[in-house]
């Protein structure tokens, strides 16, 4: 048998590696994930060691409110721009000014950017099959309070020196 296969012990049909190691075939996950190509997939494992972290690190709205930019500006009724703006600004999402136009209108003739592609694919930087997605805030919220700095704690997070738990 070829070393790019392996044989499934519950149907003894043949798969390959990735569905070996990661129970999903490279396809399937991609299709899930609306990227165009499996190369997205495996530049993921390539550069973070698995398929379902999307970015390096968390955004600074997901640090701050568990949600990423998005999915925020859905609930509040905010472009993503104009929320990114009031956390980088105001150093809070909520911050509400006086004078700010234009709050949950829409423009005629133009593309809403809730149609958009970027806003129809997952959000967050980690996938929910990650062995990190249910704790991961909680961890780095332990580390903070030990004296880390946020990318300290990343840092460490991210190199498994931190405790591990069982995959879902």
């Amino acid at each position: 048998m070829s070393k790019h296969w392996h044989v499934c012990p519950d149907t003894g049909k043949k798969i390959t590696k990735f569905e070996h190691k990661w129970g999903i075939t490279a396809n399937d996950l991609a299709k899930a994930e609306k990227v165009t190509t499996t190369d997205a997939i495996h530049m993921r494992v390539r550069n973070f060691g698995s398929p379902f972290q999307r970015k390096p690190k968390p955004s600074t709205c997901e640090i701050m409110y568990g949600k990423t930019l998005i999915q925020m500006a859905t609930e509040m009724g905010l472009h993503p721009t104009a929320l990114d703006q009031r956390i980088r600004l105001r150093g809070t999402a909520y911050y509400d000014a006086p004078n700010q136009h234009m709050k949950g209108r829409k423009i005629p003739g133009r593309k809403d950017w809730e149609d958009t592609t970027k806003a129809q694919k997952p959000q967050g930087w980690l996938h929910e099959n990650h062995m990190w997605h249910k704790m991961w805030r909680i961890i780095l919220i332990k580390y903070v309070l030990d004296g880390m700095t946020v990318e300290q704690a990343i840092d460490k997070m991210l190199s498994q020196e931190a405790p591990v738990y069982e995959k879902p």
